[in-house]
């Protein structure tokens, strides 16, 4: 199967659902060994730059992604308020990932909650660096960002214990490491406290495929699709558990449902990939 239709099988709720959604009101979690303003920010700023550029991507910028990100960094260096800070700092970010740089957002993400440790700011650095994790290009990268991840996450879960989407994808930052367990114990804790939560049953889902227990995948999925019938990911994930199992016309139904229901061009070709995959077996 090829790596794009991987991903966008594996990324599920909550992957990108607190970036834009944050709080707005506290942005700069100020303490009194940590001024705000740009003087402050801007004695990192060449090391975090340093520390970006070296990232590995899967191809670089070219030279129109390098003159916006250019003239993006200038407007993140001049802000002086913590609004215009965040404002900069989120156009930045947004460059970056459109041009598939998730860890070189991170970094400039990572580096602003560092000198600023809102709750707001280290939820942003945990999800740009979970975000590096599913697009690293190599399981050693993404090892190295699911442990910034989770350190973050953490850090956001001392702030607010209770956090249930926090607490779902800091698991899945633990799927590939020695204590894999981990990650599914946070999961189970969050359906004890939450038995309809979704995005940590997407990721008990995930995990199931992950582990060939395509059964349980398919339960997992039918059960989200329960809750939230318009979910596609879920309904795309529910297809291939089917023709996992062989049940491929309940397949062709679900994955057809999906290109005639979901907007989202990336969701239609994953079905489209699927059903062309189906047919050639």
């Amino acid at each position: 199967m090829k790596k794009n239709l991987l991903i966008i099988l594996l990324v599920g709720l909550g992957i990108t659902a607190l970036l834009y959604s944050l709080p707005k009101g506290n942005v700069a979690g100020k303490t009194q060994n940590t001024p705000s303003g740009g003087a402050n920010r801007d004695a990192g700023s060449e090391k975090t730059e340093k520390v970006a550029e070296k990232e590995e991507h899967a191809a670089p910028l070219t030279p129109a992604q390098l003159k916006e990100i250019s003239a993006l960094k200038s407007a993140f260096a001049a802000a002086k308020t913590d609004a215009s800070q965040v404002k900069a700092l989120e156009n930045l970010m947004r460059a970056f990932m459109n041009a598939s740089h998730y860890d070189s957002a991170a970094v400039f993400a990572a580096n602003y909650a560092d000198q600023h440790p809102s709750l707001t700011n280290v939820l942003r650095a945990g999800q740009l660096y979970f975000e590096a994790q599913t697009y690293a290009l190599n399981g050693q990268k993404g090892g190295k960002m699911g442990e910034k991840a989770r350190m973050y996450f953490s850090k956001a879960l001392a702030i607010d214990p209770n956090n249930l989407l926090v607490k779902s994808n800091m698991a899945m930052t633990y799927v590939d490491t020695p204590t894999p367990m981990k990650g599914i114990t946070l999961l189970r804790e969050v359906i004890e406290q939450e038995p309809t939560f979704v995005p940590a049953l997407f990721n008990l889902g995930i995990l199931s495929i992950k582990s060939n227990q395509f059964g349980k995948g398919q339960e997992r999925f039918t059960q989200i699709l329960k809750l939230e019938p318009n979910n596609h990911k879920a309904a795309l994930n529910l297809g291939f558990c089917l023709a996992q199992l062989d049940k491929k016309e309940e397949a062709q139904k679900v994955l057809k449902r999906v290109l005639e229901q979901s907007k989202d061009a990336e969701e239609q070709k994953a079905a489209k990939e699927l059903l062309a995959e189906m047919q050639e077996h």
